[in-house]
């Protein structure tokens, strides 16, 4: 089973300078913990939920499939020019995000994906990355770093709001 682990800076910088020969999380918490500073460990339903999804996501799964990953009533949201990027905007339902996951699979080819942190806490949790996607229709690349922020009930996403740099996307998306 997965552990996250939630630390601060300092914590940050005495793993960094932490002996190479210790092993194991037992070593790394009794060696923060002579510093003072606060270690939780913590294990995550949410985290899990969304590491499902994303795997589904970054394996090729079917717009069908990775909507299932939805609660029936979940909102996704992502803000932006709505007219010329189509699978943008408020989309409510396990329908609504299908046809999202339809418009984004028939107008984007994704490059890259990168998550640089991700935050738990409860039954949220926060990704942040980079990502590149090529425009199908006019093979330019956008490349924008994003947040998303996901709730987590009963197993299934009941929020997933990405922000992401919509003027690149905008921009990238015009013919």
């Amino acid at each position: 089973m997965k552990k996250l682990i939630l630390m601060s800076g300092l914590a940050t910088m005495v793993m960094a300078s932490f002996n190479e020969n210790a092993k194991g999380i037992n070593n790394l918490s009794n060696a923060i913990a002579n510093t003072g500073v606060s270690v939780v460990v913590q294990d995550s339903t949410a985290l899990k939920v969304v590491n499902a999804f994303f795997d589904k996501f970054k394996s090729g799964a079917s717009p069908e499939e990775l909507a299932k990953s939805f609660d029936e009533k979940a909102e996704m949201f992502i803000p932006g020019d709505m007219k010329n990027v189509p699978w943008i905007g408020k989309r409510i339902g396990r329908a609504a995000i299908t046809d999202h996951f339809k418009l984004l699979r028939e107008n984007i080819k994704p490059e890259k994906l990168e998550f640089t942190d991700i935050l738990s806490k409860g039954n949220r949790v926060v990704i942040l990355g980079y990502l590149e996607s090529r425009m199908k229709k006019n093979n330019k690349v956008m490349k924008s770093e994003f947040s998303i922020d996901i709730v987590v009930e009963n197993g299934l996403l009941t929020r997933y709001h990405l922000l992401e740099d919509s003027f690149e996307v905008s921009g990238k998306a015009k013919l």
